[in-house]
C-alpha cells in the first residue's frame, strides 16, 4: 500500500535479503510499546523480535511460546499478527524500520499465519454447499496480509473463499465467468482511489450472470464515509466488520454477532 502503515510483503522470505542485519536486530530487540489491553505484551514482543530476526526458525519458536501460554490459534491470527503488522507500518512511518525490514517482517507474519492454520490459508475445508465469496485485492496494492487474515476468518465461519490477490481486472472477469459466487468482497486500503475501486466493481457487475452483492471494506473506511464509498464505487455495501458483511449479503452461515477484525492489518 502507498500508505506507510499499510505496507505488506508482496513476496516470500527469499524475495529480498535482510540488509544491515545489525541495525534491524537492534530495532527488533527494542520494546514496541504498550500493547492493547487484551494482548500479552511479552508474547507480542517475542513475535516482533522473531519476525525481524535473521533466523527463520525464530518464528516457529515464537508461535510455540504463544500457544503454550494458552493463547488460541485464532487469537494469534486475528489479533496478534494484525497488531504486529500495524506496528511495523508505524515504525516505517517514523523511520525506525527500513523497507527491507518491513518487507521481511510482514512476509514472516504471513508465514506464521499459514503455519497457524493450513485450512485457513486454502479453501479445502469448506462444505461443498457453503456460500462462496471472491475476496479481491487490487493489482499493485500490497495489503495482502489483512486480506489473508480476513480470508481465514471467513473460512472458519463456514464460507468458501477464493482469495484473488493483485490480478488484472481482466483476470477478475475471467474468474467470475468460470466460477459461481454468492458475493464479492473487495479489500481496500487508505491509499486507494475510489475510482480504482469503482473499476473493479464495474468489472464484477459486467462479468456476473446475476446481481451479486458487492462489499468494499478495509482501511479506506477510516478516511472515507460508508455513504461516499457506496455512492462513488457502486458497491452495495461498505463495512470493515466481517460479520456485518456476511449479514448484509444474506449469506447463510452462523455468525457470532461480534466483529472479528477490530484492528487494521
Amino acid at each position: 500500500m502507498p500508505e506507510h502503515r499499510n505496507i505488506d510483503a508482496k513476496s516470500q522470505d527469499d524475495a529480498m535479503p535482510l540488509r544491515d542485519n545489525a541495525a534491524i536486530a537492534g530495532v527488533a530487540q527494542a520494546p514496541i510499546g504498550q500493547p492493547p489491553e487484551n494482548l500479552d505484551g511479552d508474547i507480542l514482543n517475542s513475535m516482533h523480535v522473531a519476525a525481524l530476526s535473521a533466523c527463520r526458525d525464530a518464528c516457529g519458536a515464537a508461535l510455540e511460546q504463544a500457544l503454550a501460554s494458552g493463547i488460541s490459534r485464532e487469537d494469534v491470527a486475528d489479533n496478534y499478527i494484525p497488531e504486529l503488522a500495524r506496528r511495523m507500518g508505524d515504525m516505517w512511518c517514523s523511520d525506525e524500520l527500513g523497507f527491507a525490514g518491513v518487507t521481511i517482517g510482514v512476509s514472516r507474519l504471513q508465514s506464521m499465519l499459514r503455519d497457524l492454520g493450513p485450512d485457513w490459508s486454502g479453501d479445502n475445508s469448506a462444505d461443498p454447499t457453503a456460500p462462496s465469496v471472491m475476496l479481491i485485492v487490487a493489482q499493485e496494492i500490497y495489503h495482502t496480509l489483512g486480506a489473508m487474515v480476513l480470508a481465514g476468518q471467513l473460512r472458519r465461519k463456514g464460507l468458501s473463499v477464493r482469495l484473488t490477490l493483485g490480478v488484472r481486472v481482466e483476470e477478475i472477469a475471467a474468474r467470475m465467468q468460470r466460477t459461481g459466487f454468492d458475493a464479492v468482497f473487495v479489500s481496500s486500503s487508505r491509499g486507494e482511489s475510489l475510482e480504482s475501486l469503482r473499476r473493479i466493481v464495474d468489472v464484477v457487475r459486467n462479468a456476473a450472470d446475476q446481481h451479486l452483492p458487492i462489499v468494499v471494506g478495509g482501511s479506506i473506511l477510516e478516511v472515507e464515509t460508508v455513504d461516499d464509498v457506496k455512492a462513488l464505487t457502486g458497491a452495495d455495501h461498505a463495512t470493515a466488520q466481517p460479520d456485518q458483511a456476511i449479514q448484509l449479503c444474506n449469506l447463510n452461515v452462523a455468525t457470532t454477532g461480534q466483529p472479528l477484525m477490530t484492528r487494521r492489518a
